[in-house]
């Protein structure tokens, strides 16, 4: 400080973050300070001076690019803002619950989408949430959501309005009930029962996070790009009817933790890259609707008495074995209520089908 111009010394710019570095001679404080390129001016030809046996010479050469961004911790204001708190008050509290919901290192890594929601709602969003909001978890799930499956490419209703048109819908991240945004449905309660996007360019992966959506009770996800796997954690989710997610590019299996679900009506997954085998049909003996065919399932046709069973595709997989008669028994040629019974019967030995092989079960149920 004694070295100030204004003291009578040389200094020209002192800066800091003055919310943390008590500093009440700085000649600027905060972000943006000396944005400007000070000279530093001496005698002679506006150069700093030094002896004339001294050769100033950097201890080794700069990169052309620096090797990584320099972090910066956020300036805080120590202002109360909404929910009667600070700044930093609010930001911890919210991290405190949604680290309940989310690994704690992806609300904190600003390019996951995790963090992309998380810093949503700090800055962005034109609704304050707080931290004991009962809406809460559920608005950060819904971005979350947005995020991870590349909304700023959707088709309709982005956020961003100069990109997509958003007909019979309110626009994703709008600043109103998350229960209006396109393709969400909700209870009287509030709590979303549907999520429903069909050939709208939702592509990257399923969040886990939609387990935190207890009243969730159908998700269609059909005619997309998503890719990765089923989150196990949809298991989860005892209330859901529905999974609808064909026409995507999902990998790995079935996962078994899907048998918690055990009021599914719906499992529609035709059309991904699927694969392991069909034991988990064992823990979901509500099922009406079966889709699986054209993905890569391997193993045997599991025997399960499904009793409101309406459709059965499983062709277009790399399944053996027999076709078990208890599906054979229940078609309608039969007296069942079975309208589709699907196999590839050169693999898979199953004379009660009703069609066989590719081009299968072509209509939708």
């Amino acid at each position: 400080c004694g070295k100030l111009e204004s003291n009578g010394g040389s200094l020209k710019s002192l800066t800091a973050d003055c919310a943390e570095v008590e500093c009440d001679c700085c000649t600027e404080c905060g972000v943006g300070a000396v944005d400007d390129d000070t000279i530093l001016e001496g005698p002679g030809n506006n150069e700093v001076p030094v002896d004339d046996d001294v050769v100033l010479v950097p201890s080794a050469m700069p990169s052309a690019q620096p090797s990584a961004s320099i972090a910066t911790a956020p300036i805080y204001s120590t202002e109360i803002q909404c929910c009667g708190m600070t700044a930093k008050e609010r930001e911890e509290n919210l991290q405190n619950v949604l680290k309940d919901v989310s690994d704690i290192n992806l609300i904190s890594d600003s390019f996951s989408p995790q963090g992309k929601a998380f810093n949503w709602l700090l800055y962005e969003d034109g609704v304050c949430m707080c931290p004991n909001d009962s809406s809460l978890v559920q608005r950060y799930v819904m971005a979350v959501f947005y995020f991870s499956t590349n909304g700023d490419s959707w088709t309709s209703c982005s956020a961003d309005p100069e990109e997509t048109d958003c007909e019979g819908g309110v626009r994703y991240l709008s600043p109103v009930d998350v229960c209006t945004w396109k393709g969400s449905q909700c209870k009287r309660s509030g709590a979303i029962k549907i999520i429903d996007f069909e050939s709208m360019n939702v592509t990257g992966t399923i969040p886990s996070e939609l387990s935190s959506l207890q009243d969730l009770q159908q998700l269609y996800l059909e005619k997309g790009g998503l890719t990765g796997s089923i989150p196990p954690s949809l298991g989860d989710l005892t209330n859901l009817r529905v999974i609808d997610l064909n026409f995507n590019s999902l990998t790995g299996p079935i996962p078994k933790e899907l048998g918690g679900s055990d009021r599914l009506v719906v499992l529609d997954l035709n059309d991904n890259y699927l694969s392991g085998d069909l034991s988990v049909l064992d823990d979901l003996p509500g099922l009406a609707l079966i889709q699986l065919q054209d993905n890569a399932f391997t193993g045997i046709i599991p025997d399960v008495d499904l009793t409101n069973l309406l459709v059965f595709q499983t062709h277009g997989n790399e399944l053996s074995g027999s076709m078990p008669q208890t599906y054979c028994g229940k078609l309608e040629s039969n007296g069942g209520s079975l309208k589709s019974l699907t196999a590839d019967c050169a693999e898979v030995e199953c004379d009660c089908c009703t069609e066989c092989g590719v081009g299968a079960g072509d209509d939708d149920f």
